[in-house]
């Protein structure tokens, strides 16, 4: 499991890197007919944020789904240690502050369309509220309650990509695939 988290960090690393790379260049002919707004900064003083410093997309794939595969995993390969528990649930929290990202447009060409939607509201306080749930199962070390937060994961994340990104999983983001129960098929459970 530790490897796979070093993996896991390393990917999210690069992955944050080339996504901002990768969406210039992706949205290059969007920006150029309907240039994405500029980022903008709260008053000082002022606690909101009114945009993002990236695309909703680059927190989707950087924190949602970085975050969202270690749970997945746990409900195969239970954690082990104090440390495997500590991880997770840094992982939980941020899948918790990701849903409350996603209801702040950010600089993607759609981000302002999306976070304008009453149903991309509901989107993404749906994905903060699962994360609060994994935040309390995590900490209570309830793996049943842990295995019904990745199953509302499933839901939350393919019932919104089906209504607003049916044909853009990760916009081309990150290529690599969320790990499923098959890949760690033979692998001790003991650490």
């Amino acid at each position: 499991m530790h490897n796979f988290m070093k993996r896991g960090a390393v990917v999210a690393v690069c992955a944050a890197l080339s996504a901002c790379g990768a969406e210039q260049t992706e949205t290059s002919a969007a920006a150029e007919a309907a240039p994405a707004p500029a980022a903008e900064s709260a008053p000082a003083g002022d606690a909101g944020v009114s945009r993002l410093p990236v695309s909703l997309n680059a927190v989707m794939v950087a924190m949602v789904n970085h975050a969202a595969d270690p749970i997945w995993v746990a409900a195969w390969r239970n954690p082990q240690t104090d440390e495997e528990w500590r991880e997770l649930e840094r992982r939980a929290v941020q899948l918790e502050l990701a849903g409350a990202l996603l209801g702040v447009p950010g600089t993607g060409p759609l981000d302002d369309a999306w976070a304008g939607s009453a149903d991309w509201q509901r989107w993404s306080n749906d994905m903060r509220m699962v994360g609060e749930n994994a935040v309390r199962a995590v900490r209570n070390r309830d793996l049943e309650a842990i295995s019904l937060v990745g199953d509302d994961l499933v839901e939350i994340c393919e019932g919104c990509h089906i209504q607003f990104k049916p044909n853009l999983p990760t916009g081309g983001e990150f290529g690599e695939l969320s790990p499923t129960e098959g890949d760690f098929e033979g692998e001790s459970e003991t650490p």
